[in-house]
């Protein structure tokens, strides 16, 4: 089933993973060890947390607008929590995987990785604050080629 992921067009394939629902978690076993995931749906969208990662999942439309960018940099908090670290600063350089900012929700802390090698456009956020579901935490602009 085709479906937007983080701004990109994508195929998803069922895996037969085995995906168990723990009240507000879910538990992910892999070959590699079971993981837990938070999904949180907004209108037709799904936000997910998996694996230190954030995923914005739609469903394609018929016409998409872009706003220039092929890729979203938005870090967006899929839970209300409180930010335990703000690693990055405006300006800076990161490349992808890279901790941008932590947020601690319901006893478990989840970061907030760099989608893509770019550069910190904004950061929203200080250490300590406490953010709502929802809320842009940081933007991650692509380098230009």
């Amino acid at each position: 089933m085709k479906r937007i992921v983080n701004s990109v067009e994508v195929e998803l394939v069922p895996t037969g993973t085995p995906i168990r629902d723990v009240g507000d978690r879910l538990m992910v076993t892999t070959p590699d060890g079971v993981y837990s995931a938070v999904a949180v749906r907004r209108g037709d969208s799904v936000l997910v947390s998996y694996r230190g990662r954030q995923y914005t999942v739609e469903p394609v439309k018929t016409k998409r607008t872009h706003a220039g960018k092929d890729h979203s940099g938005d870090l967006i908090s899929s839970l209300p929590g409180a930010v335990v670290e703000v690693l990055v600063s405006t300006g800076e350089q990161v490349k992808m995987g890279q901790k941008v900012v932590v947020l601690e929700a319901m006893k478990t802390q989840q970061s907030f990785t760099a989608p893509f090698d770019g550069v910190v456009s904004e950061v929203h956020v200080v250490k300590g604050e406490q953010v709502s579901e929802g809320a842009l935490l940081a933007v991650v602009d692509p380098i230009e080629e």
